[in-house]
């Protein structure tokens, strides 16, 4: 890459993470960011990925309240609605120093959340929405470097860095996080083309575009779906067609009121066949050879570095015994 080009690159990176630290301010209010030290920070995080990705980050004790969904911060923490409704009342009782956020690039900032921010002084950080293992990596690198290790000893998140380079002077957490879901060769690739199913009745097809299948490929893995979105609903004859020689649902289980993530007997084959319903009786390579499998864990479908992690672990254990097992069976 050309010195210019790199230098320009770095120094949006810069903005960005500057940018995203500064409160939300009425129109006649400066606009510079409030300096909070980092161990006088207090976090609400209205994303259960966010969540995730602070206590993978070391910095749990910092967060005073939590989403709804949130199944990886502790019970004790406060939680203060979703999205869907803000319990503002918790939120204001958590009295935070900075609230993380996740929203699509076109939603617009709850009104109310933005007009106590501005009251209270709240450093709002919007985060984009997570669907693919990059938006996941590079997230979590922008916390890592904003809320636990900013690149200039005694900086502040909200400073910012005089030198945008130093962000490549630290091992960037998104380095772990790609070494654990590396290509395992030819020992997953005898599984053939796997169909990730999200959800069932219909069936929800996960397909290119999401972490799930990057997850997949990155493995060494084929995912019987190509082409489209990242969720497509099929029908059995969608199914029939694709003709996929394994079948792996990827269906988060319930959790217990305290967050206990308490491991199910493992379901049989039959079983699992059985909860595709019409789909589990056709003439299809995948129920043919019995090579249906569930990824049921609570955290299955939160992009953050550990879920995730877990995840490629998982599956790539799957597809490992299927590869073998079809080379047992060889003649």
């Amino acid at each position: 890459m050309p010195r210019t080009l790199l230098s320009l690159t770095l120094l949006a990176l810069l903005t960005l993470l500057v940018s995203c630290d500064r409160p939300v301010s009425p129109a006649n209010a400066s606009s510079a960011p409030r300096a909070i030290e980092l161990e006088a920070m207090r976090f609400v995080t209205l994303s259960p990925a966010l969540g995730l990705m602070l206590q993978d980050l070391g910095i749990e004790d910092r967060v005073v309240g939590a989403h709804d969904w949130d199944h990886a911060l502790g019970r004790s923490i406060p939680r203060v609605g979703s999205l869907d409704g803000i319990d503002y009342e918790a939120l204001l009782l958590a009295n935070p120093t900075h609230v993380l956020i996740e929203l699509s690039a076109d939603a617009a900032l709850p009104a109310r959340l933005a007009s106590l921010s501005r009251q209270h002084g709240w450093v709002v950080r919007r985060v984009g929405s997570l669907d693919t293992l990059d938006d996941v990596g590079e997230t979590m690198d922008n916390l890592y470097l904003s809320y636990v290790s900013p690149p200039e000893a005694g900086a502040t998140s909200t400073i910012g860095f005089s030198d945008p380079a130093a962000r490549f002077d630290k091992t960037m957490p998104s380095e772990a996080f790609a070494r654990a879901i590396s290509d395992r060769g030819p020992s997953v690739r005898g599984a053939g083309r796997v169909l990730l199913l999200g959800a069932l009745g219909p069936p929800q097809a996960i397909g290119p575009g999401s972490f799930h299948h990057q997850v997949l490929t990155r493995l060494g893995g084929q995912n019987a779906i190509d082409s489209g979105g990242m969720w497509q609903e099929l029908d059995t004859e969608d199914v029939v067609r694709l003709k996929p020689d394994a079948i792996v649902l990827v269906l988060p289980r319930d959790v217990t009121d305290d967050d206990r993530f308490v491991e199910p007997p493992e379901a049989s084959d039959a079983e699992l066949i059985r909860r595709l319903g019409i789909v589990g009786t056709q003439d299809i390579p995948a129920i043919t050879t019995r090579r249906v499998a569930l990824i049921d864990h609570p955290l299955a479908h939160v992009p953050a570095g550990s879920s995730m992690r877990a995840f490629a672990d998982e599956l790539g254990s799957i597809l490992e015994r299927w590869t073998a097992e079809g080379r047992a069976s060889a003649p």
